[in-house]
This record gives structure tokens, sequence and C-alpha cells, in this order.
């Protein structure tokens, strides 16, 4: 019968020490980490990770992400070049996953062509669990293709069944991490959120927003906002238009004003001018490594010819800036 604990300071050291020992002989654990409760495993034991495919019912294909404790145990798995350092250490500990060149050979982790998916989770029990070992192997604690849990009531029970202990420690933040290629000159977001942000939402970034819709996979979330007021329901006439015309439908979009936790939440901002720039920074300055200007002026009052060349220049700069630090 499964062991379900209830995570608490008074009792972290009891279950660690119980995790742990659990771990070493080979067995998997369900646990909450600073983003969805996960399937963890010893690094190490290729038993437990094979357990763990067949618990998730997920395909061998797909490898497995290793969590460290720190950049000095990331880089004993991975090699990690000096000029990433800055971009990568921003963001760990924290809700974002690197991919690097291996430097060692570990089935289910590391991939055929030799790369690495490392994370440093922000949650103490985590890396303090990480201590014990020299990483840990993860994934989310769902059926494969299933949404991910941020609580364990959300957990299906047959993989509860099926593992030596649960963790509960209450509701996580019900957001993947971030998947970053870092084996490139730039680093290029594989899984994350991109935010494209103008004056009211009405016209530039919505269009933005659509037309990168169109073509990038459903693990890249597509969002925008505007930075002023905007007491319209509905985007104008002619950014509809002129969307249709390349086969694109956005009746039912509503415009939304900024908000800090939108800036906080996206992993690449792209704002049409550099006043929008400066208007992100303002709500959240930590963003200033992700926040790029397109460069795009405003058709707001002009006819429908004016926003078709604003589509266009969109999708240029579109082709030329964004989709270069994205992998497809």
């Amino acid at each position: 019968m499964t062991t379900i604990l209830h995570l608490d300071p008074d009792s972290e050291i009891e279950i660690l020490e119980k995790t742990s020992d659990i771990l070493k002989k080979s067995g998997v654990a369900i646990v909450p980490t600073d983003t969805v409760y996960g399937l963890i495993c010893d690094g190490e034991s290729e038993i437990a990770k094979k357990n763990i495919y067949a618990i998730k019912k997920r395909p061998e294909s797909k490898p497995l992400i290793a969590f460290v404790k720190d950049i000095q145990q990331a880089e004993n798995l991975a090699f990690i070049p000096d000029s990433s350092l800055p971009f990568i250490l921003k963001r760990w500990p924290g809700r974002n996953t690197f991919i690097f060149r291996a430097r060692i050979e570990s089935k289910y982790v590391v991939t055929s062509d030799g790369a690495i998916a490392l994370r440093i989770p922000a949650h103490s029990f985590i890396n303090r669990l990480c201590d014990a070992f020299p990483f840990l192997a993860s994934t989310s604690a769902n059926i494969s293709s299933a949404g991910s849990a941020c609580c364990v009531e959300q957990i299906d029970f047959s993989i509860i069944n099926k593992v030596s202990i649960v963790i509960d420690g209450g509701k996580t933040s019900d957001r993947e991490s971030a998947i970053w290629d870092m084996t490139q000159d730039v680093p290029k977001l594989i899984r994350g959120r991109i935010l494209f942000v103008c004056s009211g939402n009405s016209c530039r970034s919505p269009m933005a927003q659509a037309i990168l819709k169109s073509f990038v996979a459903p693990s890249i979330d597509v969002i925008s906002a505007g930075i002023e007021p905007n007491f319209f329901q509905c985007i104008p006439g002619e950014t509809i238009e002129a969307l249709r015309e390349d086969g694109i439908t956005m009746q039912n979009f509503v415009p939304r004003n900024l908000t800090p936790g939108m800036v906080e939440s996206s992993d690449l901002i792209f704002a049409m001018e550099e006043k929008h720039r400066e208007a992100v920074l303002r709500l959240f300055p930590e963003a200033d490594d992700r926040t790029f200007v397109l460069d795009v002026q405003d058709p707001a009052g002009g006819d429908i010819f004016k926003y078709r060349q604003i589509r266009d220049i969109i999708k240029q700069r579109i082709n030329k800036y964004v989709l270069k630090r994205i992998k497809a």
C-alpha cells in the first residue's frame, strides 16, 4: 500500500529521510515542486526510471528531466558554457529547465544525440533531497498527455497506487517549467509563454499573438496585452479583416491591460515600441533580458490598407526576431 505523508516544517526532516531511503532502493515517489507535482527517482537507477515510464505510460523516446541542487551539481552532468551563465543563473532556482550537451551517459535521461535537460527547483524539500543523490530523474505526475496536477487530489489514482510514497505538500503553482534549448548560441524556447505588448491591445499585439499562434506548437502559449486603458470590448474591424485575409479568425478576442503577473509569468516579451518595453520594465524590472522591441508603428485611425501594411510588417518582425528565439 502506498504511503502518503503530509509535508510540514515539523516533519520535513523525517519525511526527507524516509523518501531518500525509498529512492535509494529504486523506489518511485510523488512529490510537490515549485511548478506541478512530479514523479521522481534516483537518477542512477535504471530500474526506477523504467518504472516511471510504466507508471506514467510515457513513451521511452521522451527523456526524463534531471533535478539538481545547484550549478555545481549541474556542471557535473552537463557542459554549461560560461557565456550562458548570466541567463541561467537569473532563472535558477526556479521554473526553468535547460537543455545542454551531456557530460554523462544515462539511459532515459540523456538523449540519443547526447543532450540532457536539467532544473534546479525553487523548492526546499526537493533541493534537500538532491543532496543525497548525484541527481533525481523526474517528470510530471500524470498519465502521459493528460493534464498536470497541482495537488494530490488531482493525481490519477492509478499512479498513486503504483508508487512507494506520496508527499502531500499542498497546492503548487499549476504551471509546468519553461524549457530552453541551450545547445546553440541563442537560448531557444521549447515550452513556455510569449507575451506581445502594445498600447491598447486592439491592433498590433493581437495581430502578433494571432499570427504567431497560427504556426507554433501547443507547448508555446502566446498572449498579448496593452499598457493603456482600453474601453473597447472588441478589436477594430480592420484588425479582424487584415487577419481574416491570412486565414486567421479572432472575432472573440477581448483587449486587456498589462499586469505584473503577465510579465512575471512570460518567458519572452516582445514590445511594439520602446515605450512599451519601458512600461513592462516599470512593472517588473527583472524582465530586462527577456523583453525586446519589434519597432512596429500603430495603425489606429488608419484604413484597411494601413492595417494590412502593419500585419505584413509584424509577420516580417516575427520571422526575423521572434522565431530565432523559439525552437519549433
